[in-house]
């Protein structure tokens, strides 16, 4: 799975935020924006007995980060729901990419306000995927 793959469906899941999706970089002048980055993530990685032939899947972890006005109950709001679309999420097919498990953490994390006074979220992602 790509950051690419996981933008496109957001943008299908959200289309109301798809001119607000950038991937990579924060865009620090706009009110409105979600950023779709790949994370590090610890651990060894994930190989099955008998090597990397017989591995048919992948963890793999984004970060999103949300920066959504200047009324802190909406900004909330908006990253509750952003991070309600991953929790509970099982056997999803986000643009051409097999999902078996999303785990979005135990929920959206407040950054308080940029130096523009925007609320800032974040939300940690790990994914569970059928290997491409």
């Amino acid at each position: 799975m790509t950051t690419e793959q996981l933008k496109n469906w957001l943008k299908a899941q959200r289309p109301e935020l798809g001119s607000c999706i950038r991937l990579g970089a924060v865009d620090a002048n706009a009110e409105y924006f979600l950023g779709v980055y790949p994370a590090a993530r610890s651990g060894p990685a994930h190989i099955a007995l008998g090597g990397a032939a017989q591995t048919s899947y992948q963890v793999q972890a984004f970060r999103l980060l949300l920066r959504w006005g200047k009324a802190q109950p909406e900004a909330e709001a908006q990253a509750t729901a952003l991070w309600g679309l991953f929790y509970g999420l099982t056997g999803a097919q986000m643009a051409g990419a097999d999902v078996c498990l999303a785990d979005p953490g135990a929920g959206p994390i407040p950054l308080g306000r940029g130096p523009d006074g925007v609320f800032e979220y974040a939300i940690n992602l790990t994914m569970t995927c059928k290997k491409e």
